[in-house]
């Protein structure tokens, strides 16, 4: 009897057990609420300021917060104290830059130089606005922080919307994804940056308004130059 009572505790032991395992199975395998969309109102030229739930590494550097700019840049170096200029609340206006072309010098018309530009994530860096019909929204947990840009206009043409948006995860990797774009009258950058002063950017994309664009992804080995008045889907077609 006492053999018998000693393998009924293993048993019971071993059985709860198995239903903690069971539960505790059964908790992690439930899909993970998403996290709740906040919206901002960010003025012309404006940004807010992003806390992030995790570390984000970029460029060499670490970062827990982020800044998320009206004219579609991410940035992780605050608009107020940008080293070195004594700019304060750089909206980053109000056209995208041309890395592969510009000099350093140039790339700020107040003369502060590129430094403005450091360590931004640009899905689509151009002169946008909310006129009425946008949104700014973010979403994110300890896995990802994402950034979305909906229905905003090109600067004052309520014709232009723009809907985009980027997401970062702790690794380091990003994500951006484009629902409509249309801009006429300024020139727009598609890029990640880092420490200009060294030449740290990656462009993937730039057009200017009156002198064709460049476009580059991971199907091509170098960007490609689309000509004044061509189209992307004849110079790159899918």
């Amino acid at each position: 009897k006492k053999m018998l009572s000693r393998w009924i505790g293993v048993s019971s032991l071993k059985n709860s057990c198995l239903v903690l395992l069971a539960l505790f199975f059964l908790l992690c395998s439930q899909p993970k609420a998403d996290a709740p969309i906040v919206e901002h109102t960010i003025a012309d030229d404006g940004w807010v300021e992003v806390p992030l739930d995790f570390t984000f590494p970029f460029w060499g550097n670490s970062y827990t917060t982020s800044f998320m700019f009206a004219n579609g840049v991410v940035g992780f170096i605050s608009p107020n104290n940008i080293p070195g200029t004594g700019i304060v609340n750089d909206g980053l206006c109000c056209s995208g830059i041309d890395f592969e072309n510009a000099t350093y010098s140039s790339m700020s018309s107040q003369g502060y130089g590129g430094v403005r530009f450091d360590f931004t994530i640009m899905p689509w860096h151009t002169d946008l606005i909310d006129t009425g019909p946008g949104h700014f929204y973010t979403q994110g947990d300890s896995t990802y922080q994402k950034y979305m840009w909906e229905a905003v206009d090109e600067y004052y043409q309520t014709a232009r919307e723009n809907t985009f948006d980027l997401t970062i995860y702790p690794l380091g990797n990003i994500h951006m994804t484009y629902q409509e774009v249309d801009i006429a009258n300024h020139s727009v950058t598609v890029a990640v940056v880092g420490d200009l002063s060294e030449g740290e950017y990656i462009q993937w994309f730039y057009n200017h308004p009156t002198s064709g664009a460049i476009y580059w992804d991971t199907s091509e080995s170098a960007p490609v130059d689309i000509g004044e008045g061509a189209s992307i889907c004849d110079v790159v077609p899918l």
